[in-house]
């Protein structure tokens, strides 16, 4: 296959050569190529065409490493002396200008020292004056703060620095005010763009004219990739159906464009060259109306190069197009292999291609119309290839998908081609556009209705827990195995053998896995200015002690136990959880957990015996999902495993009456864990009234590791506390910029004076915690 494709040894080498720079530094990357090279040179010691195949691989391999390694410097250049200070720097718009309430949103191109980059700019108290002042490439002076965007700070996370380096951009700015900002002018250029504007807003404009509301978001999103058309909840319901494809412009809509211009320019009796040069201008317009997303370029850079076989008279390959494609947009930047569109993109593109033919041929049937079989082959093609992907990053498994699209799919195709017409005619008659859009509009309105329906069917989705990438690439071996590998191989000699084999040594790999000492591990999650913490015992058992949550009082809709919590355990492969426990009532400990308790299986919930407050949530969805609950207090035990088990040292008993908010923190549960020689003590928000009890008392509760009490704060971890815990290392779950000043430096500077290796999660993020046993292993989601 790669002497008649070689493009596609290239596209994969490229992307192993960016994917091993990423994950090994670019310096062990640099030592592995030297050494393939060097191996090379011994083993092919004449150059044949495997040799230079190969080397020709290696040096694409070598180049995907280079150029991602001068990505990441490039959008740090400069900028890592900048971030978070205050100032003045000028450059020009780069982007149309998005507005949200009172708020601008708009790519600033900073071009000029102290600083050269792409940042998103975030402008808020515009009136209705100020927006006319600001648009594409008008040239700004800004006096601001240039923030670096935040990586993931939780295994399962989302990455916002990585999403925005696959966009180009290298820092975030929010100005609350346009005091800080002046007009110095217009910058010259950037004509294809406003042209890509323009008609993209005239096509927005029709279409909003002659449809509804939600009827006409689907459409824009399917004709030029508009995303803001539909609201958050209709994105879920498509999600649910698995229709989110349909959302979005794609492949499906280059092929409209180009089939009906050939035709057209077949008429009017243009030559090749003429109607593929004409044909391919207008694709690239049409890149620049849908907003550069991943499949539109992907699909634009395929139709090119299948136009330009046709300009010069050659046929062209499948895979030679999507290989050039993927190698195009990635030489343009490295970081688009981590873009979500762009995986999700290709997969689907190269399973349909592959596996298409042999699925229509086995669900074609003389009683099915040959539109039900397209459409089920296309479907299952496509799922085949984008499942592990949807599933490792957003765990979620739709079961009516193929339902859904067998509805849904063959409308689609009518729906696109009656949105041209509508729109063609909207230039010339809007009146014509409007009857045209009442055909449409019937048309959209069941998709949506479908979609609605779809969703809400029981089990229409399920959430599963993220699969390990070993995994991910098993399953694409075995799909490949099955629908193009088998016949091949299996005709080879002693292929039988090697099979035997290796499914002898997969079965040994796990039985020896399983056999193997695996250790404790305790990861405390970055939840902000809250408290969680992850345990997985030596011998399986997960626990959960707090979920994080908002402040009281707090009017922000952020969920934690959606966004951050429940994202969490799917990435650690489980959806089940033996113990959850809340330290006490306060919403920054117990609110993540109720997304926990109604989304994931839990085996029991301990709460404090304090007589209820702040609980009463947790207790509600408890019982409405049948979860055990039990209550602890001080001198309990709560045994996970054989080797492991919770000392409760505090609460003592309370009466609900003598329990005020303040005195919640002063209920918390006081855990020590114990496994083999090591312990940690989980101090919950304790005060110093907790601490000087246990002073007094002849409790033993010297620790390794000490979760400090209420994030640091100067209300807990006093000196006579900590000369009894003597902790070997202390992490303080705290709010990046608090406004509580958590931790304390006081707190800070005693842990430090003793000795005590301290990690904060606001700085380092996720601190997980790993022993066997008899000492302690610290590895942290940032490098302070």
């Amino acid at each position: 296959m790669f002497f008649k494709r070689p493009l596609c040894l290239f596209c994969i080498s490229f992307i192993a050569g960016i994917l091993f720079s990423d994950k090994l530094g670019f310096f062990l990357f640099l030592l592995s190529a030297a050494i393939s090279c060097l191996i090379l040179i011994i083993v092919f010691n004449r150059f044949g065409k495997t040799a230079v195949l190969i080397l020709l691989s290696l040096l694409f391999f070598t180049a995907g490493g280079i150029l991602f390694n001068n990505s990441q410097k490039v959008y740090t250049s400069g900028l890592k002396e900048i971030y978070g200070k205050q100032i003045t720097f000028q450059g020009h718009v780069d982007s149309e200008v998005e507005k949200d309430g009172d708020k601008l949103v708009f790519i600033f191109k900073a071009d000029r020292k102290p600083v050269s980059a792409k940042l998103i700019v975030n402008l808020y108290g515009g009136s209705g004056s100020d927006y006319g002042k600001i648009g594409y490439r008008t040239r700004l002076s800004l006096n601001a703060v240039i923030n670096k965007p935040k990586p993931a700070t939780n295994p399962g996370g989302f990455n916002y620095e990585r999403y925005l380096a696959s966009q180009g951009v290298s820092g975030t700015v929010n100005l609350l005010n346009y005091a800080n900002i002046r007009v110095v002018g217009n910058e010259p250029g950037g004509w294809i763009n406003k042209l890509g504007f323009k008609i993209k807003n005239t096509v927005l404009g029709i279409v909003e004219h002659c449809l509804d509301k939600n009827q006409a978001g689907l459409l824009a999103g399917m004709i030029i990739g508009y995303k803001d058309g539909l609201d958050e909840n209709a994105f879920q319901a498509f999600s649910k159906a698995g229709l989110t494809h349909i959302m979005v412009a794609s492949g499906m809509n280059v092929a409209f464009i180009i089939l009906p211009l050939m035709f057209l320019f077949d008429k009017l009796r243009l030559g090749n060259k003429t109607s593929g040069f004409i044909t391919i201008f207008v694709l690239i317009l049409f890149v620049f109306v849908a907003g550069f997303s991943a499949s539109v370029v992907r699909a634009v850079i395929m139709g090119i190069i299948i136009l330009s076989g046709k300009i010069i008279m050659r046929e062209t390959d499948i895979y030679t197009s999507i290989s050039a494609a993927g190698l195009i947009l990635l030489f343009i930047n490295p970081y688009t292999l981590y873009d979500i569109g762009f995986q999700l993109s290709f997969m689907a593109t190269l399973s349909l291609v592959m596996f298409y033919p042999a699925i229509k041929k086995a669900v074609t049937y003389r009683r099915i119309p040959e539109i039900v079989s397209d459409t089920l082959a296309a479907t299952l093609a496509a799922q085949l290839g984008v499942v592990p992907v949807t599933l490792y990053y957003f765990n979620n498994l739709s079961l009516i998908s193929v339902i859904s699209n067998l509805l849904v799919v063959p409308m689609v195709q009518i729906i696109t081609i009656i949105g041209f017409v509508m729109v063609f005619a909207g230039l010339l008659n809007i009146r014509l556009a409007v009857l045209i859009g009442y055909i449409n509009n019937s048309f959209l309105s069941f998709v949506l209705f479908v979609t609605e329906i779809s969703s809400k069917v029981p089990y229409a989705s399920l959430k599963l827990p993220t699969p390990p990438i070993w995994l991910v690439l098993l399953y694409y071996i075995f799909i490949l195995y099955l629908f193009k590998w088998r016949q091949s191989l299996n005709g080879i000699t002693g292929f039988r053998q090697v099979k035997l084999a290796a499914t002898g040594l997969a079965v040994s790999i796990i039985v020896v896995g399983s056999l193997l000492p695996k250790p404790m591990e305790i990861t405390f999650i970055d939840v902000g200015q809250g408290d969680g913490a992850f345990i997985k015992t030596a011998h399986g058992k997960k626990v959960l002690i707090d979920g994080g949550g908002r402040d009281a009082g707090s009017k922000s809709s952020f969920d934690i136990g959606e966004a951050v919590m429940v994202p969490y355990i799917l990435d650690q492969g489980t959806k089940s959880i033996d113990i959850v426990i809340a330290s006490h009532g306060h919403s920054d400990h117990t609110e993540g957990l109720e997304a926990v308790l109604k989304e994931m299986q839990v085996g029991l919930v301990i709460l404090p015996d304090t007589d209820g407050n702040g609980f009463e949530k947790l207790e509600a969805i408890c019982m409405k999902r049948g979860i055990k609950i039990e209550e602890c207090k001080k001198g309990d035990s709560i045994r996970l495993d054989r080797e492991t088990r919770f000392e409760v040292l505090n609460p003592l008993e309370f009466s609900k009456d003598t329990l005020s908010q303040q005195s919640l923190n002063n209920s918390s549960l006081v855990l020590k864990l114990i496994y083999k020689n090591i312990k940690v003590l989980f101090t919950g928000d304790s005060e110093v009234p907790v601490e000087e009890r246990l002073v007094e008392s002849d409790n033993e509760f010297e620790a390794d590791l000490l979760k400090v009490g209420h994030h640091g704060s100067i209300t807990s971890s006093s000196e006579a506390f900590l000369d009894r815990v003597k902790p070997r290392v202390a992490v303080i779950s705290v709010g990046e910029r608090n406004h509580f000043g958590h931790p304390s430096q006081a707190v800070v500077d005693r842990l430090l004076e003793r000795n005590t290796k301290l990690y904060r999660t606001d700085e380092c993020g996720a601190v997980t915690v790993t022993s066997y046993g008899q000492d302690l292993r610290i590895s942290t989601m940032l490098h302070k």
